[in-house]
């Protein structure tokens, strides 16, 4: 995090946001040079691993307003340059910050991420679904009435309250294949429970699944659609011949009320395409921030309360290759006491330590008493 920087002019820049309990958030800002970007990852048809970015910032924010990302961008350029583009979501403050650093920098191309714009196109189409909302809820009851008995390995994925539409899949094809299992294979897997019984237990709690057929293969569609850009661009990048070549491809679908749907995401390729003037390829999605964020919660996961600390480094370790004169370096330059000083600056006293320092002094107190 404290090593020197490259000064260049044509990062990459991945900005996102962390955050566990409290107010705080973590504006993290990942690099990667364009030159490298087109050599070494678009050019061998490979995704973005977490050691070809760098770290080049990481801040622990009170307040995320447009004003203060941009204040962070501003450090961040003077430490390395003005990059050529920036990769990110559309979330308020974090799509106003970059607004506002763009006034000062036109030329920089702002990447709405593919994978979050493909769940919010879903998500406005889904949301507005009535039938897709109504299979939401039986899902989840269904899911209740059968994980208490025999049929509880039929029973749906489980549903995240946030990000369920970057997995609308994993429900469609559930039921899609349920509805196309034969009943042998399903009695098969029961051997303990009479044949004649199987079928009417089946019917009673999944029957309901049948009046969604239709429907399933409508809601596929339009997930395959999604799908099929994501890939594309995730594995050619982006650039002003994509959308030339976006034209020419047609996705195959059934049902043309479908027809506006790929008008939408025409319109966000063009919208993407438009920004870039020359012929370079540029970075489509921010994967790579998200999976580093998925790593560090994995460590987070073993504290015993989910706040933010020490363990936030471990995203800069993620991106490391961690060679020996690497680590050589890191342990003759970087004192476990500036790891403190640093945790002491940036997060004071832990919720943690706050719990052990009351409970200590409530038990004192009433052993006085």
């Amino acid at each position: 995090m404290t090593r020197k920087k490259e000064y260049r002019d044509d990062w990459i820049f991945i900005v996102d946001f962390t955050l566990e309990l409290g107010k705080q958030k973590a504006l993290v800002i990942l690099g990667i040079s364009q030159k490298y970007f087109s050599e070494q990852v678009v050019a061998k048809g490979r995704a973005l691993s977490h050691e070809d970015v760098e770290l080049l910032g990481l801040e622990i924010m009170g307040s995320t307003k447009g004003e203060m990302i941009l204040h962070q961008l501003n450090k961040i350029t003077e430490r390395v340059g003005v990059p050529v583009q920036i990769v990110a979501d559309h979330s308020n403050d974090l799509a106003r910050g970059i607004k506002l650093y763009k006034e000062n920098y036109p030329g920089i191309i702002y990447t709405h991420d593919v994978t979050h714009a493909m769940a919010l196109l879903l998500k406005y189409r889904l949301d507005a679904d009535d039938r897709y909302q109504s299979f939401m809820q039986k899902c989840n009851t269904c899911r209740q009435r059968l994980q208490q008995t025999e049929l509880s390995f039929l029973s749906p994925p489980s549903q995240r309250s946030q990000c369920r539409y970057f997995n609308v899949e994993r429900l469609t094809n559930w039921a899609i294949k349920l509805l196309n299992s034969p009943a042998e294979t399903l009695i098969k897997l029961m051997p303990d429970i009479e044949h004649k019984l199987i079928y009417p237990k089946i019917i009673e709690k999944l029957g309901w699944l049948a009046d969604y057929e239709a429907d399933l293969i409508h809601w596929n569609q339009m997930v395959a659609m999604t799908r099929s850009l994501e890939t594309q661009l995730k594995q050619l990048g982006l650039n002003s011949q994509f959308l030339e070549y976006f034209q020419q491809s047609k996705f195959e679908f059934v049902n043309s009320s479908l027809q506006d749907f790929q008008q939408q995401i025409f319109d966000y390729v063009t919208n993407q395409c438009l920004q870039i003037k020359d012929k370079e390829t540029f970075l489509a999605t921010s994967d790579v921030i998200e999976s580093l964020f998925g790593k560090y919660k994995q460590f987070s996961a073993r504290c015993p309360i989910k706040e933010m600390g020490q363990m936030l480094l471990t995203i800069c370790l993620s991106t490391m290759n961690l060679t020996t004169s690497v680590i050589k370096n890191a342990l003759e330059n970087i004192s476990f006491t500036d790891v403190e000083e640093w945790l002491s600056e940036v997060f004071g006293q832990s919720m943690l330590s706050k719990r052990k320092t009351l409970f200590s002094a409530n038990t004192n107190d009433t052993e006085t008493a």
